[in-house]
């Protein structure tokens, strides 16, 4: 019991270092990662939290596991109920405690992007060491590729740009404004961010490329810093 629980403390400790790194992609305002761009688009028009959002979108991507997998899919899988929770409300939490953040220069909007990468980095890389929570977003990948004879990489930049396009089309219908929550002003207020509610921008070009090559780094970090912990022997993680 006290192995699985320091297992699921470490896993969280690495969910909220991701939610972090969300909510300081938001705060850059040059483009949120490409997993979160449906949910900002709709937390600015229906009322509810992005984190709520976050929420509600990871929740439908149980359901297309469910419909993919039918019979193989394990109640292990429901795991990602309680994940999906934790995930939305922490991101909530970070926006409320970065709420007196505002970078004005794009060089400072450079910044806080390149933080936001490196928080989730290592909060992934904790998150697959602790071998804990299961997030949807990848376990939906991995339903796909048990259906679809593809990799995981193809698989999963297939699934990003589809969700980032799926965020940009309900932007244009709901804001009129295909990068944005705001009114359209132009490529380079929308590239500087000096425009309202930048939804995709440079910040999504790093947040899908720059927390993966970090991960090369954080990675052994992350192992050298929890490797001696002996409560970790027996944490194997069982589909």
């Amino acid at each position: 019991m006290k192995n699985i629980l320091v297992k699921y403390f470490m896993a969280t400790v690495g969910l909220l270092l991701v939610a972090i790194g969300v909510a300081l992609g938001i705060v850059s305002n040059i483009g949120v990662g490409a997993l979160s761009v449906p949910s900002y688009v709709l937390g600015g028009v229906f009322g509810l939290s992005v984190g709520n959002w976050v929420i509600i979108v990871n929740m439908a991507y149980i359901l297309i596991q469910a419909f993919m997998l039918g019979k193989e899919f394990r109640l292990v899988y429901l795991m990602q109920v309680p994940a999906n929770f934790l995930f939305g409300y922490f991101i909530d939490w970070s926006q409320l405690a970065l709420s007196w953040l505002h970078p004005e220069s794009f060089v400072a909007r450079i910044v806080v992007i390149i933080i936001s990468c490196l928080v989730s980095a290592i909060g992934v890389s904790i998150e697959v060491y602790a071998k804990g929570w299961m997030l949807s977003a990848e376990t939906t990948v991995n339903a796909i590729i048990q259906r679809i004879p593809a990799q995981f990489g193809t698989v999963k930049i297939f699934m990003d740009s589809s969700v980032v396009l799926t965020g940009c089309v309900i932007s244009l219908f709901v804001n009129g404004n295909l990068l944005g929550r705001g009114e359209f002003e132009g490529l380079i207020p929308q590239i500087l961010g000096t425009a309202d509610g930048i939804v995709v921008g440079l910040g999504t070009i790093f947040m899908a490329f720059f927390p993966g090559w970090l991960m090369r780094f954080t990675d052994p970090v992350v192992k050298r810093m929890f490797g001696k912990m002996s409560v970790y022997a027996d944490c194997h993680y069982t589909e």
